[in-house]
Protein backbone atom coordinates (compact mmCIF):
# COMPACT_ATOMS: atom_id res chain seq x y z
CA UNK A 1 0.00 0.00 0.00
CA UNK A 2 1.26 3.33 -0.91
CA UNK A 3 1.73 5.81 2.08
CA UNK A 4 2.29 10.01 1.38
CA UNK A 5 2.73 12.48 3.65
CA UNK A 6 3.67 16.30 3.19
CA UNK A 7 5.44 19.24 5.39
CA UNK A 8 6.55 22.88 4.70
CA UNK A 9 8.73 25.14 6.55
CA UNK A 10 8.93 29.12 5.59
CA UNK A 11 12.42 29.96 4.97
CA UNK A 12 12.29 33.54 5.00
CA UNK A 13 15.86 35.62 5.08
CA UNK A 14 16.41 38.10 8.15
CA UNK A 15 16.93 41.20 7.85
CA UNK A 16 19.60 42.89 5.96
CA UNK A 17 20.59 40.15 3.47
CA UNK A 18 20.65 40.50 -0.26
CA UNK A 19 18.37 39.10 -2.53
CA UNK A 20 19.50 36.94 -5.43
CA UNK A 21 18.72 37.18 -9.15
CA UNK A 22 20.68 40.02 -10.36
CA UNK A 23 24.03 41.46 -10.59
CA UNK A 24 23.30 44.47 -8.14
CA UNK A 25 23.08 44.15 -4.58
CA UNK A 26 19.04 44.09 -3.31
CA UNK A 27 18.55 44.39 0.21
CA UNK A 28 14.85 43.09 1.33
CA UNK A 29 12.68 46.02 2.40
CA UNK A 30 9.52 43.85 3.25
CA UNK A 31 7.93 40.35 2.77
CA UNK A 32 5.71 40.46 0.23
CA UNK A 33 4.93 37.08 0.10
CA UNK A 34 6.42 33.79 2.29
CA UNK A 35 8.98 31.80 0.50
CA UNK A 36 8.87 28.53 1.72
CA UNK A 37 10.16 24.42 1.04
CA UNK A 38 7.80 21.80 0.48
CA UNK A 39 8.49 18.60 0.54
CA UNK A 40 6.40 14.80 -0.22
CA UNK A 41 7.53 11.74 0.99
CA UNK A 42 6.38 8.73 -0.90
CA UNK A 43 6.56 4.93 0.29
CA UNK A 44 5.30 1.91 -0.82
CA UNK A 45 6.31 -0.26 1.81
CA UNK A 46 9.83 -1.67 0.04
CA UNK A 47 10.88 2.20 -0.59
CA UNK A 48 10.53 5.72 0.65
CA UNK A 49 11.32 8.45 -1.62
CA UNK A 50 11.53 12.49 -0.60
CA UNK A 51 11.02 15.60 -3.04
CA UNK A 52 11.64 19.00 -1.38
CA UNK A 53 11.29 22.14 -3.10
CA UNK A 54 12.68 25.41 -2.32
CA UNK A 55 11.17 29.01 -3.21
CA UNK A 56 14.51 30.39 -4.03
CA UNK A 57 17.17 31.10 -6.89
CA UNK A 58 19.21 27.98 -6.42
CA UNK A 59 19.83 25.42 -4.14
CA UNK A 60 24.14 24.79 -3.89
CA UNK A 61 25.67 21.00 -3.75
CA UNK A 62 27.00 22.03 -0.01
CA UNK A 63 23.50 22.60 1.60
CA UNK A 64 21.63 19.66 -0.26
CA UNK A 65 24.43 17.36 0.98
CA UNK A 66 23.61 18.63 4.83
CA UNK A 67 20.04 18.46 4.08
CA UNK A 68 19.97 14.97 2.90
CA UNK A 69 22.48 13.89 5.87
CA UNK A 70 19.69 15.14 8.21
CA UNK A 71 16.95 14.71 6.89
CA UNK A 72 18.01 10.60 6.53
CA UNK A 73 19.36 9.99 10.13
CA UNK A 74 15.95 11.31 11.30
CA UNK A 75 13.64 8.80 8.94
CA UNK A 76 15.87 6.51 7.74
CA UNK A 77 15.48 7.33 3.83
CA UNK A 78 18.37 7.32 2.09
CA UNK A 79 19.96 10.08 0.62
CA UNK A 80 20.05 8.93 -2.59
CA UNK A 81 16.60 9.00 -2.96
CA UNK A 82 16.04 12.47 -1.40
CA UNK A 83 15.47 15.23 -4.21
CA UNK A 84 16.07 19.22 -3.54
CA UNK A 85 15.56 22.02 -5.83
CA UNK A 86 14.74 25.23 -6.22
CA UNK A 87 11.97 27.61 -8.27
CA UNK A 88 14.25 29.92 -9.56
CA UNK A 89 12.70 32.53 -7.94
CA UNK A 90 14.67 36.16 -8.43
CA UNK A 91 13.18 37.83 -5.09
CA UNK A 92 14.57 34.93 -2.77
CA UNK A 93 17.88 35.35 -0.54
CA UNK A 94 20.97 35.13 -2.19
CA UNK A 95 22.46 31.95 -1.73
CA UNK A 96 25.71 31.13 -4.39
CA UNK A 97 28.77 32.02 -2.80
CA UNK A 98 31.45 33.78 -4.54
CA UNK A 99 29.24 35.82 -6.49
CA UNK A 100 29.30 39.60 -6.79
CA UNK A 101 25.99 40.00 -4.18
CA UNK A 102 27.14 38.54 -0.90
CA UNK A 103 25.60 35.81 0.42
CA UNK A 104 24.95 35.55 4.54
CA UNK A 105 26.57 32.57 6.24
CA UNK A 106 23.96 32.87 8.66
CA UNK A 107 21.31 32.09 6.85
CA UNK A 108 23.06 29.02 4.69
CA UNK A 109 24.13 27.30 8.11
CA UNK A 110 20.10 26.97 8.73
CA UNK A 111 18.85 26.16 5.66
CA UNK A 112 19.55 22.63 5.61
CA UNK A 113 17.97 22.11 8.64
CA UNK A 114 14.73 23.85 7.36
CA UNK A 115 14.87 21.82 4.31
CA UNK A 116 15.04 18.73 6.81
CA UNK A 117 12.54 19.62 8.82
CA UNK A 118 9.68 19.88 6.41
CA UNK A 119 11.29 16.65 5.21
CA UNK A 120 11.05 15.03 8.61
CA UNK A 121 7.34 16.49 9.09
CA UNK A 122 6.31 14.92 5.70
CA UNK A 123 7.77 11.78 6.90
CA UNK A 124 6.11 11.89 10.22
CA UNK A 125 2.85 12.04 8.30
CA UNK A 126 2.68 9.65 5.85
CA UNK A 127 -0.94 7.58 5.50
CA UNK A 128 -2.54 5.82 2.73
CA UNK A 129 -2.52 7.48 -0.47
CA UNK A 130 -3.23 7.24 -4.23
CA UNK A 131 -1.61 9.26 -7.03
CA UNK A 132 -3.34 10.54 -10.44
CA UNK A 133 -1.65 12.31 -13.44
CA UNK A 134 -2.52 14.81 -15.47
CA UNK A 135 -1.55 16.90 -18.17
CA UNK A 136 -1.84 20.57 -19.37
CA UNK A 137 -0.56 22.67 -22.05
CA UNK A 138 0.21 26.11 -21.85
CA UNK A 139 1.60 27.98 -24.51
CA UNK A 140 0.84 31.70 -24.06
CA UNK A 141 2.99 32.42 -20.97
CA UNK A 142 6.25 30.82 -21.73
CA UNK A 143 8.71 32.54 -24.65
CA UNK A 144 11.75 31.50 -25.40
CA UNK A 145 14.20 34.43 -24.86
CA UNK A 146 16.73 34.08 -27.38
CA UNK A 147 15.70 35.79 -30.86
CA UNK A 148 17.73 35.52 -34.64
CA UNK A 149 18.28 38.90 -35.72
CA UNK A 150 18.28 40.54 -39.48
CA UNK A 151 21.98 41.44 -39.26
CA UNK A 152 22.74 37.42 -38.08
CA UNK A 153 23.20 37.77 -34.83
CA UNK A 154 21.47 35.90 -31.73
CA UNK A 155 20.11 38.21 -29.06
CA UNK A 156 19.05 37.86 -25.12
CA UNK A 157 15.54 39.47 -24.58
CA UNK A 158 15.87 42.26 -27.41
CA UNK A 159 14.07 45.25 -27.14
CA UNK A 160 10.02 44.61 -27.62
CA UNK A 161 8.31 45.26 -30.88
CA UNK A 162 11.98 45.91 -32.19
CA UNK A 163 11.57 45.15 -36.02
CA UNK A 164 14.64 43.42 -36.71
CA UNK A 165 13.64 40.48 -34.99
CA UNK A 166 12.92 37.77 -37.49
CA UNK A 167 12.02 34.91 -34.41
CA UNK A 168 13.26 32.93 -31.57
CA UNK A 169 15.74 30.68 -31.80
CA UNK A 170 14.29 27.87 -30.25
CA UNK A 171 11.30 26.40 -28.57
CA UNK A 172 9.25 26.19 -25.40
CA UNK A 173 7.66 23.31 -23.59
CA UNK A 174 3.88 23.81 -23.05
CA UNK A 175 3.39 20.91 -21.13
CA UNK A 176 2.16 20.95 -17.61
CA UNK A 177 2.57 17.63 -15.59
CA UNK A 178 0.60 17.64 -12.54
CA UNK A 179 0.99 14.20 -10.08
CA UNK A 180 -1.58 14.17 -7.44
CA UNK A 181 -2.05 12.66 -3.97
CA UNK A 182 -4.92 11.91 -3.08
CA UNK A 183 -6.27 10.17 0.54
CA UNK A 184 -8.39 7.51 0.60
CA UNK A 185 -11.71 9.96 0.86
CA UNK A 186 -10.36 10.95 -2.54
CA UNK A 187 -9.73 14.59 -1.52
CA UNK A 188 -5.89 15.65 -2.95
CA UNK A 189 -3.22 16.25 -0.27
CA UNK A 190 -0.95 17.11 -2.35
CA UNK A 191 -0.39 18.31 -5.96
CA UNK A 192 3.00 18.60 -7.82
CA UNK A 193 3.24 20.50 -11.00
CA UNK A 194 5.65 20.91 -13.73
CA UNK A 195 5.99 23.73 -15.91
CA UNK A 196 9.25 25.68 -17.47
CA UNK A 197 9.37 29.66 -16.69
CA UNK A 198 11.81 31.90 -15.41
CA UNK A 199 10.41 33.95 -12.47
CA UNK A 200 11.75 37.09 -12.42
CA UNK A 201 8.41 38.97 -12.54
CA UNK A 202 7.95 39.90 -9.45
CA UNK A 203 11.10 42.57 -9.76
CA UNK A 204 11.20 44.50 -6.56
CA UNK A 205 13.77 44.18 -3.47
CA UNK A 206 10.72 42.42 -1.54
CA UNK A 207 10.83 39.04 -0.52
CA UNK A 208 8.53 36.52 -2.72
CA UNK A 209 7.76 33.06 -4.32
CA UNK A 210 6.80 35.12 -7.55
CA UNK A 211 4.42 33.14 -9.61
CA UNK A 212 4.84 30.08 -8.86
CA UNK A 213 3.77 30.80 -4.74
CA UNK A 214 0.88 32.80 -6.33
CA UNK A 215 -0.34 30.24 -8.21
CA UNK A 216 0.44 27.30 -5.87
CA UNK A 217 -2.07 29.15 -3.38
CA UNK A 218 -4.46 30.02 -5.66
CA UNK A 219 -5.09 26.04 -6.49
CA UNK A 220 -4.62 24.94 -2.59
CA UNK A 221 -7.44 27.29 -1.93
CA UNK A 222 -9.64 25.52 -4.11
CA UNK A 223 -9.88 22.66 -2.60
CA UNK A 224 -11.67 22.01 0.93
CA UNK A 225 -8.19 19.87 2.19
CA UNK A 226 -6.23 22.16 0.99
CA UNK A 227 -3.21 20.04 -0.34
CA UNK A 228 0.34 21.19 -0.62
CA UNK A 229 0.76 21.98 -3.98
CA UNK A 230 4.71 22.30 -5.09
CA UNK A 231 5.73 23.55 -7.78
CA UNK A 232 8.41 22.41 -9.71
CA UNK A 233 10.62 24.56 -11.89
CA UNK A 234 11.10 22.84 -15.65
CA UNK A 235 13.75 23.10 -18.18
CA UNK A 236 13.40 27.22 -18.01
CA UNK A 237 17.01 27.92 -18.66
CA UNK A 238 16.08 30.32 -22.06
CA UNK A 239 12.50 30.43 -21.13
CA UNK A 240 10.74 33.25 -19.62
CA UNK A 241 7.45 35.08 -19.59
CA UNK A 242 8.85 38.25 -21.47
CA UNK A 243 6.67 38.53 -24.95
CA UNK A 244 8.22 41.16 -27.01
CA UNK A 245 5.02 41.65 -29.40
CA UNK A 246 3.72 43.17 -25.77
CA UNK A 247 4.83 46.49 -25.24
CA UNK A 248 3.95 46.72 -21.78
CA UNK A 249 6.89 46.15 -18.95
CA UNK A 250 5.14 42.59 -17.45
CA UNK A 251 6.68 43.33 -14.18
CA UNK A 252 5.47 43.61 -11.06
CA UNK A 253 2.93 42.19 -8.46
CA UNK A 254 -0.45 42.58 -11.45
CA UNK A 255 1.67 40.54 -13.52
CA UNK A 256 2.68 37.65 -10.71
CA UNK A 257 -0.72 37.46 -10.15
CA UNK A 258 -1.99 37.62 -14.19
CA UNK A 259 0.26 34.62 -14.88
CA UNK A 260 -0.54 32.31 -11.50
CA UNK A 261 -4.57 32.73 -12.42
CA UNK A 262 -3.99 31.68 -15.93
CA UNK A 263 -1.44 28.70 -14.71
CA UNK A 264 -3.29 27.95 -11.77
CA UNK A 265 -6.68 26.98 -13.98
CA UNK A 266 -4.11 24.87 -15.77
CA UNK A 267 -3.07 23.36 -12.94
CA UNK A 268 -6.69 22.92 -11.98
CA UNK A 269 -7.66 21.53 -15.30
CA UNK A 270 -5.14 18.70 -14.75
CA UNK A 271 -5.97 17.88 -11.67
CA UNK A 272 -9.66 17.51 -11.88
CA UNK A 273 -8.83 15.48 -15.10
CA UNK A 274 -6.01 13.24 -13.92
CA UNK A 275 -6.17 9.40 -14.10
CA UNK A 276 -5.53 7.18 -11.37
CA UNK A 277 -2.04 5.58 -11.94
CA UNK A 278 -0.39 2.71 -9.99
CA UNK A 279 1.75 4.30 -6.79
CA UNK A 280 4.57 1.51 -7.05
CA UNK A 281 6.92 0.60 -7.83
CA UNK A 282 9.24 4.10 -5.98
CA UNK A 283 12.76 3.03 -7.29
CA UNK A 284 15.83 6.10 -7.65
CA UNK A 285 18.63 6.24 -8.48
CA UNK A 286 21.56 8.82 -9.86
CA UNK A 287 24.76 8.79 -11.92
CA UNK A 288 27.49 11.06 -10.99
CA UNK A 289 29.50 12.80 -14.12
CA UNK A 290 32.97 14.03 -14.02
CA UNK A 291 32.45 16.93 -16.44
CA UNK A 292 35.03 19.48 -17.12
CA UNK A 293 34.63 23.20 -15.85
CA UNK A 294 35.10 25.94 -18.39
CA UNK A 295 38.26 26.35 -19.85
CA UNK A 296 39.75 29.76 -19.19
CA UNK A 297 40.85 30.77 -21.84
CA UNK A 298 43.47 33.68 -23.39
CA UNK A 299 40.59 35.73 -24.87
CA UNK A 300 38.43 35.64 -21.82
CA UNK A 301 41.79 37.31 -19.71
CA UNK A 302 41.77 39.20 -22.77
CA UNK A 303 37.89 40.27 -22.10
CA UNK A 304 38.35 40.45 -18.43
CA UNK A 305 41.41 43.46 -18.81
CA UNK A 306 39.27 45.33 -21.10
CA UNK A 307 36.83 45.46 -18.67
CA UNK A 308 38.69 46.75 -16.46
CA UNK A 309 39.75 50.12 -18.61
CA UNK A 310 35.78 50.99 -18.83
CA UNK A 311 35.97 53.25 -15.48
CA UNK A 312 32.10 53.05 -15.60
CA UNK A 313 31.50 48.77 -16.35
CA UNK A 314 27.81 47.12 -16.83
CA UNK A 315 27.35 45.35 -13.67
CA UNK A 316 27.35 42.07 -15.27
CA UNK A 317 30.81 42.67 -17.17
CA UNK A 318 32.34 43.47 -13.87
CA UNK A 319 30.87 40.49 -12.35
CA UNK A 320 32.77 38.72 -14.86
CA UNK A 321 35.56 40.32 -14.63
CA UNK A 322 35.77 39.47 -11.39
CA UNK A 323 34.98 35.67 -11.13
CA UNK A 324 37.90 35.51 -14.62
CA UNK A 325 40.57 36.94 -12.53
CA UNK A 326 39.75 34.67 -9.45
CA UNK A 327 38.87 31.69 -11.43
CA UNK A 328 40.45 28.69 -9.83
CA UNK A 329 38.85 25.60 -11.71
CA UNK A 330 39.94 25.89 -14.73
CA UNK A 331 41.53 22.02 -15.69
CA UNK A 332 38.90 20.62 -13.14
CA UNK A 333 36.33 18.54 -13.46
CA UNK A 334 32.58 18.99 -11.45
CA UNK A 335 30.98 15.84 -10.11
CA UNK A 336 27.60 16.73 -11.84
CA UNK A 337 24.81 14.43 -10.40
CA UNK A 338 21.57 13.56 -12.59
CA UNK A 339 19.02 11.96 -10.20
CA UNK A 340 15.82 9.68 -11.75
CA UNK A 341 12.61 8.87 -8.81
CA UNK A 342 10.66 6.63 -10.64
CA UNK A 343 6.57 7.30 -9.21
CA UNK A 344 4.90 4.16 -10.42
CA UNK A 345 3.90 5.09 -14.17
CA UNK A 346 5.72 8.18 -14.46
CA UNK A 347 8.93 9.71 -13.57
CA UNK A 348 11.09 12.85 -11.86
CA UNK A 349 14.33 13.71 -13.69
CA UNK A 350 16.42 15.84 -11.61
CA UNK A 351 19.43 18.33 -13.49
CA UNK A 352 21.75 20.82 -11.34
CA UNK A 353 21.40 23.61 -13.26
CA UNK A 354 19.45 26.24 -15.92
CA UNK A 355 18.92 23.73 -18.08
CA UNK A 356 17.94 24.49 -21.99
CA UNK A 357 14.63 23.72 -23.30
CA UNK A 358 16.17 21.75 -26.08
CA UNK A 359 17.48 19.44 -23.61
CA UNK A 360 14.41 18.92 -21.34
CA UNK A 361 12.47 18.37 -24.52
CA UNK A 362 14.82 15.20 -25.56
CA UNK A 363 14.93 13.79 -22.32
CA UNK A 364 10.92 13.70 -22.36
CA UNK A 365 10.90 12.34 -26.20
CA UNK A 366 13.18 9.51 -25.01
CA UNK A 367 11.74 8.72 -21.66
CA UNK A 368 10.10 5.32 -21.70
CA UNK A 369 7.50 7.03 -19.15
CA UNK A 370 4.49 8.54 -21.37
CA UNK A 371 5.16 11.32 -18.58
CA UNK A 372 8.14 12.97 -17.36
CA UNK A 373 8.65 15.82 -15.12
CA UNK A 374 12.07 17.04 -15.50
CA UNK A 375 13.38 19.56 -12.97
CA UNK A 376 16.34 21.88 -12.96
CA UNK A 377 18.13 23.24 -10.44
CA UNK A 378 17.65 20.05 -8.37
CA UNK A 379 20.83 19.00 -5.68
CA UNK A 380 22.62 22.08 -7.30
CA UNK A 381 23.23 24.50 -9.46
CA UNK A 382 26.13 24.76 -12.05
CA UNK A 383 24.83 28.08 -13.77
CA UNK A 384 23.92 27.64 -16.99
CA UNK A 385 23.65 24.26 -19.53
CA UNK A 386 22.91 25.47 -22.63
CA UNK A 387 23.00 23.64 -25.82
CA UNK A 388 25.98 22.91 -28.00
CA UNK A 389 25.24 25.22 -30.99
CA UNK A 390 23.98 28.11 -28.71
CA UNK A 391 27.74 28.61 -27.57
CA UNK A 392 28.31 29.84 -31.23
CA UNK A 393 26.19 32.50 -31.63
CA UNK A 394 26.78 33.09 -27.81
CA UNK A 395 24.43 35.42 -25.53
CA UNK A 396 23.51 35.71 -21.72
CA UNK A 397 23.27 32.34 -20.88
CA UNK A 398 26.54 30.92 -22.74
CA UNK A 399 29.29 33.45 -21.47
CA UNK A 400 31.89 31.04 -20.00
CA UNK A 401 32.39 31.39 -16.22
CA UNK A 402 29.71 33.38 -14.97
CA UNK A 403 27.19 32.06 -16.76
CA UNK A 404 28.10 28.65 -17.98
CA UNK A 405 30.30 27.41 -15.79
CA UNK A 406 30.46 23.74 -17.59
CA UNK A 407 32.21 22.91 -20.87
CA UNK A 408 29.69 23.20 -23.87
CA UNK A 409 28.88 19.92 -24.20
CA UNK A 410 27.81 19.61 -20.93
CA UNK A 411 24.14 19.25 -21.73
CA UNK A 412 23.97 16.32 -23.90
CA UNK A 413 25.91 14.69 -21.49
CA UNK A 414 23.29 15.25 -19.03
CA UNK A 415 20.32 14.24 -21.11
CA UNK A 416 22.08 11.09 -22.24
CA UNK A 417 22.86 9.90 -18.45
CA UNK A 418 19.26 10.78 -17.66
CA UNK A 419 17.50 8.73 -20.94
CA UNK A 420 20.08 5.89 -19.51
CA UNK A 421 18.45 6.17 -15.58
CA UNK A 422 14.90 6.51 -16.89
CA UNK A 423 15.22 2.91 -18.83
CA UNK A 424 16.94 1.57 -16.39
CA UNK A 425 14.12 2.42 -13.56
CA UNK A 426 11.27 1.12 -16.35
CA UNK A 427 12.99 -2.24 -16.74
CA UNK A 428 13.86 -2.72 -13.27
Amino acid sequence: MLRAGTGWEIINPPAGISLGGYFHERIWTNVHDDIMVKALVLDDGKTRVAIAVCDLQAIMGEEVKKAREVASQATGIPTGNILISATHTHTGPQVRRNRSVPTSEEYLDKLPGMIAEAIIQAHAGLRPATLRLGEEYEDRLAFNRRFWMKDGRVVFNPRKQDPDILGPAGPIDPQINVLRVDEEEGLPIAILANYACHPDVMSSNEVSADFPGESSRIVSSVYESKPLVIYMQGTAGNINHRDINNPDPQKGPAEVKRIARVLAGKILAASELSESIEGTPLTASSAILDIAYHPLTDELREKAAQTRKNPDPHPFDASQADQIEHYQLDGKKAAVEVQAIRIGETAVVGIPGEYFVEHGLSIKEFSPFDQTFVVELANNAFGYIPTLDAFYPGTYETMPIVSATLEPSAGVQIANAAGKLLRELRSA
